[in-house]
This record gives C-alpha cells, structure tokens and sequence, in this order.
C-alpha cells in the first residue's frame, strides 16, 4: 500500500556516468515541473563534470518561468547532433510533445524520466513512476541514488516542481507520507514553501484577471453538467495580454463546480492547429491521459495536453464526442 521509488536501472545510470556531452529536452508550453526537472537535471549532470545544453520548444508563456528563457536552445543544431550527446528527456514520455525537436533529436541515444504513463513509448532508457506526484521528486530521487548534494538552489527547482504538480499539495492522496517527507527534506534545505506559493500565485497583472474572467465567462457545461469547456482565441490578445498563461487557475475554477468530472481548455494556436488542456476530477473514472492520447498527445489520468493539427471547432467538435462516449 506504501509507495516507494523503484531502483533506477544500472544501465541508466552508467550512461549518466560515462557519457561527456548532454542535451537535456521538456515537452512544449512548460509549466513548473517540466522547467525545474530540466533545471535540476542539469545541475545533477554539471555536478559530474558533464557538458550540458537545456533545449525546449516553448513557447515560455508563464509568468513564473519566463525570465528562463534565454537559458534554453529552441534547436539542436547539426554541429550539436553531430556531436553525438546524450539526450535526457524529462517530464514528457510521448515525442509528440517536444514539438519540433522530436524530429531533432532523432538518431540520438535518448533516456527518459517521467510520471506520465500515456503516450508512444520511444526512448533507449525509461524510467517512469506514474505514482511519482512530480518530476522533479523522480530526480530527486536520482540525486538520492548517485549520492549527489541537494544545494538550496537546486532544492528550491525541485519543490517548485513538485508544489506545481501537485496544486501545492491539494492532489497528494492517502499512504503518500513519502512525498510529504521528500518536501520536508527540501524545507530543512532551505526551501520557504510560503515564497514557493508566491511565486506560483503571484506577480499577476490586470489583464491577466480580466482574460481569466473571459475565459470563465466563455465556459459552457456538457453532458448534464459533467463536462465544462472553455476557449481561448488568436483574437484575444488584442484585447488581453495572453503571454502569461491562466490554464491553471481556470481548471481549479471549473473542476470547483458541483457535478463537474472533465474541463477542456481550448486554445487556438493558429487557423490550422490547437492545443487542448484536459482535467479531471479525483471522482472521475476518465483517463485524460488516455483521451489525450487518441489526440496525438499525452499526460496523466487527471491532466493532460495535446496539440492537434486541426482548426479549433474541429478538434473541439471532435474531442466533445470522443468525451461522450467515455461519459
């Protein structure tokens, strides 16, 4: 009934340990999770005198992570790839959602650490813990297993990771004291969980609410109630400013309401292509991820994401029967 992380395979960690030159790789529109695995894998592989590149294709479009962009390849190169590195993708297991550099880091020795247990399987090395709350819990785990200090900084990327993913600890069930002991490890390392919610709450400016507004606004229920809907428009940033990303907060809204089992964020990314954000509720027998899947996209049983290569009332038509049939 008790989880623990399972031993991480030899063979990944003598990769980790022989090779000399890293790119370590996050899915697309990076929230706190994807962002600090990558920060703290990076730190982990300095700290074994390697060679490291962060790479993501963005776009880098919440408020908390945006100052980081710079820090990020949005390409590898010929040169890079012809170098022959390592490719360690973290909080993504589904190529499909490293956008452009899926096709970039072909014919690269790639290792996988994830929590999300949907998607195509591709990688040389995998190691995935679907019960594991964050990504960066697994990774701290393998600071853990390569017996590698844990500084302040790194432990402030790995909490942050975690209180992201796991809605600063309203999603942690029963029988989970280990996440809660992990979290009070970073705590005595340093970490000020008050500056944490902070930084994931705050900094906001008015457009921001008044497009959250919108957007709930916008929302539409379905199926007697169980399903919620909302959409986001290319126009919208005429009005708003729509750089700094109100997803969360407008599932944390919409899952709030009696009755509700699934929200489908929609947002057009262009007349030819849409991503979609799904939740569930902890009552909800839907498997998002699964959902997400059939979409082309990936995540968890309670969130996921896809980007879909069709016009948004397509994917929405689309995507609404899909959610029917599993209602």
């Amino acid at each position: 009934m008790f989880f623990t992380y399972p031993p991480i395979d030899d063979e990944i960690l003598s990769v980790l340990k022989n090779r000399e030159e890293f790119v370590v790789v996050g899915h697309v529109s990076p929230d706190g999770d994807c962002i600090s695995s990558q920060m703290a894998m990076k730190a982990l592989l300095l700290k074994m005198g390697k060679r490291v590149h962060l790479a993501n294709a963005g776009p880098f479009d919440r408020s908390e992570i945006t100052h980081l962009r710079a820090d990020f390849l949005n390409h590898i190169d010929e040169e890079l790839h012809q170098r022959n590195p390592i490719v360690v993708v973290v909080d993504c297991s589904a190529r499909e959602r490293l956008g452009h550099l899926g096709d970039e880091i072909e014919g690269l020795t790639t290792v996988i650490f994830d929590h999300h247990s949907s998607g195509e399987q591709f990688g040389n090395y995998r190691y995935i813990v679907p019960r594991s709350v964050s990504t960066t819990l697994i990774i701290m785990h393998l600071y853990k297993t390569l017996e590698i200090e844990i500084t302040e900084e790194i432990a402030e990327h790995l909490f942050f990771g975690f209180a992201t993913d796991s809605g600063f600890f309203r999603f942690i069930n029963a029988y989970r004291g280990e996440t809660l002991r992990m979290a009070a490890e970073l705590v005595d390392l340093g970490v000020s969980p008050n500056m944490m919610n902070t930084k994931m709450t705050g900094g906001k400016n008015l457009s921001y609410v008044k497009y959250l507004g919108k957007l709930i606004d916008r929302s539409e229920a379905h199926f007697e109630g169980k399903v919620m809907s909302s959409i986001s428009y290319l126009t919208d940033s005429e009005a708003y400013i729509t750089s700094d990303k109100p997803s969360d907060a407008l599932y944390s809204m919409l899952l709030s309401i009696k009755g509700v089992e699934v929200v489908l964020f929609f947002k057009q990314l262009s007349e030819d292509a849409t991503e979609v954000g799904f939740r569930a509720s902890h009552q909800s027998h839907i498997d998002v991820g699964s959902l997400a899947e059939s979409f082309g996209g990936g995540g968890h049983k309670k969130a996921a994401g896809a980007t879909v290569q069709q016009p948004i009332e397509v994917v929405r038509k689309n995507l609404l029967k899909a959610v029917e049939d599993l209602i």
